[in-house]
C-alpha cells in the first residue's frame, strides 16, 4: 500500500512537472506572439502614415497637373495670341493711316 502510494506520488510529480513545463512554454509563446503583434502593429501604423502621405502627395500632383497646360493647350494659346497681335497691328495701321 505504501509502495503503491509512493508510485502514485511519483507519477503525479512527473505529470505536474510536465504541466509546469508546458505552462512555461505556453507563456513564452504568448509573450513572443504579443511582441510580434506589437511589432506588426508598428509596421502597420508606419505604413498607414506613409499611405496617407502618399495620397496627399498624389492629390497635390493631380491638382498641379490640372493647372499645368499641355503642349496642345500652349500651342492653341500661342495661336490665339498671335492672331490677337495681328488684329492689334491691323488696327494700329488703320488708325495711323
Amino acid at each position: 500500500m505504501a509502495e503503491e502510494l509512493q508510485q502514485r506520488l511519483v507519477r503525479l510529480k512527473s505529470k505536474m512537472e510536465l504541466l509546469l513545463e508546458q505552462g512555461a512554454m505556453l507563456r513564452k509563446q504568448k509573450e513572443d506572439a504579443v511582441q510580434r503583434a506589437e511589432s506588426l502593429q508598428q509596421i502597420v501604423d508606419r505604413q498607414r502614415r506613409e499611405i496617407h502621405d502618399l495620397k496627399a502627395q498624389l492629390e497635390y500632383l493631380q491638382i498641379a497637373s490640372t493647372f499645368a497646360p499641355t503642349r496642345e493647350q500652349v500651342e492653341q494659346s500661342r495661336a490665339v495670341l498671335s492672331g490677337l497681335v495681328r488684329d492689334i497691328n491691323k488696327c494700329i495701321n488703320e488708325l495711323t493711316q
